[in-house]
């Protein structure tokens, strides 16, 4: 899909010297930037949806005890008792949209830990 997106002559004779001056075509410079954009535009969402998960947590523990919930502005759309399947299921119906998902437990705050491997000489 193709679209064109006025941009201010200074703006986008700025965009094209960064951009040769990193090796790149105009197009690549911009597909980067809206990227970037985007990303962060979701990540920033999404905390601010963690700032409303907070806010509702007794109400949420009460009604979806160590159910995962799919939360969209303050909202839940969907819970599971799996997190993958909600995962899943929420992918189809709403695509794109940043949804939270996150399990409901005791407390707001979770602790995640990641084992790696380690490499052991063996002798």
């Amino acid at each position: 899909m193709i679209t064109q997106v006025p941009l201010n002559a200074t703006l986008a004779e700025s965009l094209q010297q960064s951009a040769t001056q990193q090796g790149a075509s105009l197009e690549e410079a911009l597909n980067q930037l809206v990227q970037q954009y985007l990303r962060e535009s979701r990540h920033t969402q999404l905390q601010a949806e963690m700032e409303r998960y907070r806010a509702q947590h007794r109400q949420l523990l009460a009604a979806y005890p160590e159910q995962f919930i799919g939360l969209h502005e303050g909202r839940v759309l969907d819970h599971d008792p799996e997190g993958g399947v909600l995962y899943a299921r929420l992918c189809r119906q709403y695509h794109d949209l940043p949804i939270l998902i996150v399990q409901v437990t005791e407390t707001p705050e979770q602790e995640y830990v990641i084992r790696s491997p380690r490499w052991v000489e063996v002798e």
